[in-house]
């Protein structure tokens, strides 16, 4: 693995939370983990992100699989991954041995909805890639997720939000900004 692509992942394997934002603001944000926890026997790079609420930190509302790989241009691509069955990994970052039972063959490649990042004097900058139109199915309809984040050091922000693919009304996300996170545990991992 490159040098380049095992700094920024070292320093995003980890759990964050944004606890003091939400005791600061709560009408606008919800307490959150995000919790990126390495996937060592996949290929080298492979990390299953969770997101819970504080309430329910074992009961993910979004779970996925990311792939890292280092491209030719610089770029750190993020190809994104759902579940076949996700309930079945639901608490898989917490449970190694839940961890050790995800193969391939268990992982949905979600098309058009794969990162890229850029390393910045500021840090790393992630954004959907450019022409991508990731539906997001929420509420009882589809919609185009735009998606952000920023890494550096300890401090992560992210801002997701869903527009209607016809009107480009915003219908649902964050309306007080970003979300943002600090890092509370930190996990490495062993690839070659």
């Amino acid at each position: 693995m490159q040098p380049s692509l095992k700094h920024f992942l070292d320093q995003l394997c980890g759990e964050f939370s944004n606890q003091q934002q939400a005791l600061d603001n709560p009408p606008f944000f919800a307490h959150i983990f995000i919790r990126y926890r390495p996937i060592e026997h996949l290929q080298p790079g492979s990390i299953l992100i969770d997101q819970s609420y504080a309430i329910d930190p074992k009961n993910p509302y979004r779970l996925r699989v990311i792939k890292a790989e280092k491209l030719e241009s610089g770029i750190i691509k993020l190809w994104n991954h759902t579940f076949r069955d996700p309930h079945r990994f639901a608490a898989a970052t917490f449970n190694r041995t839940r961890r050790q039972e995800i193969n391939e063959s268990d992982l949905i490649c979600l098309e058009q909805c794969h990162y890229q990042v850029t390393e910045r004097d500021d840090g790393y900058h992630g954004e959907l890639e450019e022409g991508c139109r990731c539906i997001v199915h929420r509420d009882g309809r589809d919609t185009i997720l735009v998606s952000s984040f920023h890494l550096q050091g300890d401090a992560l922000s992210t801002l997701d939000r869903g527009y209607d693919p016809k009107t480009n009304e915003r219908c649902w996300g964050s309306i007080a900004g970003e979300y943002q996170f600090k890092k509370s545990a930190s996990w490495s991992a062993d690839w070659d």
